[in-house]
């Protein structure tokens, strides 16, 4: 039943998932697992834009997708966070008259460095165990 609750507008991202159950409006098995853009909301329908890559080009496709057949996108959940706490940033440096710093993601480095104390502690030689045939 919540598949019918659901409300979808013009640009969001949805997630093909074919519905085996319900054969009116179903996509091809080639759009199983893509996401594309809502383009038309109709009553019982979506239409839904994507790229498919044939050769070495990439063709838009339009689909008509009943609502069964298809779930919203959580792809840009990340992206949409981090440029909400970006902003309020920016808008928190402006008020109070610093540079923004750098608000990129940045890769975490290398891990800190530790000294592992032999106090109670014995080395284990590490090998390879010897080949035993069971039979």
């Amino acid at each position: 039943m919540s598949k019918y609750m659901t409300t979808y507008k013009k640009n969001d991202l949805v997630d093909i998932k074919v519905n085996p159950a319900i054969h009116k409006g179903m996509p091809h098995k080639f759009y199983h697992g893509r996401t594309g853009k809502v383009v038309g909301v109709n009553p019982r329908s979506l239409v839904v834009i994507l790229n498919k890559t044939v050769g070495n080009k990439q063709i838009r496709r339009t689909l008509y997708v009943r609502e069964e057949h298809v779930s919203k996108s959580r792809c840009n959940e990340d992206f949409i966070a981090r440029r909400t706490t970006n902003d309020e940033i920016r808008q928190q440096a402006v008020l109070e008259g610093n540079k923004v710093k750098c608000l990129k993601r940045q890769l975490p480095g290398p891990r800190e460095s530790f000294v592992v104390s032999m106090v109670n502690n014995t080395p284990v030689s590490l090998g390879y165990e010897p080949y035993v045939d069971t039979f």
